[in-house]
């Protein structure tokens, strides 16, 4: 684990230079015209969140344009080091992504005197955090298995495909049960939250764990 988190700091030294002023301008910007025109946290948190998952990709682009992972062969840095601190970059990003919008909107909000709905907001983040860590899930195995070049395209997909299938999965759910069945469900997930959030926990680190050997199997049979 301790390889792990030392890589994990490498891949931040790799992308840092990539991490201008300006383009943390312009995130930070859009953000907050986001913020003010709709009064709410959840937008400006989702636009970073996703900005951050873009991030999580440049490790790729300058390992290949700067041959890096022959780089690593020679450091002896294992494959199975360098998968998982992949993994454990990009989950940082998201969290970082997230909580550091969270502070950011609330003194924005709270200098405007308009006020952030706070448990709305803390809810919302983890939610965020799981859809985008889920479309990172299928975006890493394309990258371990293609040169950033050639998964580009593909592993931009799910950032189009998850949330057309997220939409088309709620409106057959709603199709299927009534209005007042609906309102039942919910109703027991919020009176059962701790078993919702631990099935939910399950079944993501069970996505994580496949999409982490899936990686890992590609990246062994790459030839540096």
């Amino acid at each position: 684990m301790n390889k792990a988190l030392s890589f994990i700091r490498l891949d931040f030294i790799t992308v840092k230079p990539y991490l201008t002023a300006k383009n943390l301008c312009i995130f930070v910007g859009v953000a907050l015209i986001m913020l003010v025109v709709n009064n709410s946290a959840v937008g400006a948190i989702g636009l970073i969140m996703a900005f951050a998952a873009l991030y999580a990709s440049y490790p790729f682009a300058i390992g290949e344009k700067s041959n890096i992972d022959v780089l690593y062969t020679t450091l002896s840095i294992k494959r199975n080091t360098v998968v998982l601190g992949r993994y454990l970059f990009a989950l940082t990003l998201d969290i970082f992504a997230g909580l550091s919008t969270f502070v950011l909107s609330f003194a924005v909000l709270e200098v405007m005197q308009q006020g952030i709905d706070v448990i709305e907001t803390l809810v919302t983040i983890p939610i965020l955090f799981l859809i985008f860590s889920v479309i990172q899930a299928v975006q890493l195995p394309i990258y371990f298995k293609l040169n950033y070049t050639k998964a580009k395209f593909l592993a931009y997909m799910p950032f189009v495909v998850l949330p057309l299938a997220i939409m088309a999965g709620a409106r057959s759910f709603a199709g299927i049960l009534s209005s007042a069945q609906i309102k039942g469900v919910f109703e027991r997930l919020a009176g059962s939250i701790p078993a919702a959030a631990l099935v939910g926990g399950a079944i993501w680190l069970a996505i994580m764990a496949i999409s982490y050997r899936i990686s890992l199997l590609f990246y062994v049979k790459r030839d540096f």
